[in-house]
């Protein structure tokens, strides 16, 4: 048998295999380039709480194996907390924990997906509410992210975040006890006399502002 090709047949096999070298350098370069961030609505924090969230567990766990979770604490809370500044135009994420009928109080700072620091305390009363008045969270993230939370609030009439896309925001995530779901309270970091936002981190429906 003649081991050369007709060219009708040498034509086709160099098509087919020119094909093959697109496909597979367009594959590659598919691989190769990052996948563009999903935007987190907050002009200062390029990491959302949900993804934020596994790291601060995981530390606390280090802790304490029993350690629950309580919620999110916002910087503002803990600049009063400890009577010192924070960064503002890089705000952590403050992850609250605790053990089951105890006081101390383990706090995670995650910035950027990483942990900052860490601090065994207990947040007095008069800036958050005491352990003994929320509801444990559970072992994993399984309510509305902080970007949904803004998602909604820009859908708002009278959206601040809207008119400012750059305004410095703070959060708070709690569930107090006898409420039926964690509720997000969203705050203007340089007014802190009133939330701007409050929504059920479950159902995502927005809540009366008091």
């Amino acid at each position: 048998m003649s081991l050369l090709c007709s060219p009708h047949v040498l034509r086709n096999r160099i098509w087919i295999a020119a094909t093959c070298l697109l496909v597979c350098a367009i594959v590659v370069a598919a691989c190769g380039k990052a996948a563009t961030p999903r935007p987190t609505h907050d002009a200062h924090r390029s990491v959302t709480a949900a993804e934020s969230f596994p790291v601060a567990q995981k530390t606390a766990r280090a802790w304490r194996e029993d350690a629950l979770w309580y919620g999110v604490v916002p910087f503002t809370s803990m600049e009063r907390a400890f009577a010192i500044p924070l960064a503002d135009d890089s705000p952590s994420w403050y992850f609250r924990f605790g053990i089951p009928g105890g006081e101390t109080e383990y706090i995670v700072e995650v910035l950027n997906g990483k942990v900052r620091g860490t601090n065994e305390t207990k947040i007095p009363s008069y800036v958050e509410p005491p352990l003994a008045e929320l509801e444990p969270l559970g072992d994993q993230w399984v309510m509305m992210d902080s970007i949904a939370l803004l998602e909604k609030y820009l859908e708002e009439k009278d959206s601040l975040l809207a008119k400012f896309p750059s305004m410095v925001l703070d959060y708070r995530l709690t569930q107090p006890k006898g409420q039926a779901h964690p509720v997000w309270t969203l705050y203007n970091a340089q007014n802190l006399t009133k939330p701007i936002f409050i929504m059920d981190a479950i159902t995502d429906e927005t809540l009366p502002v008091e």
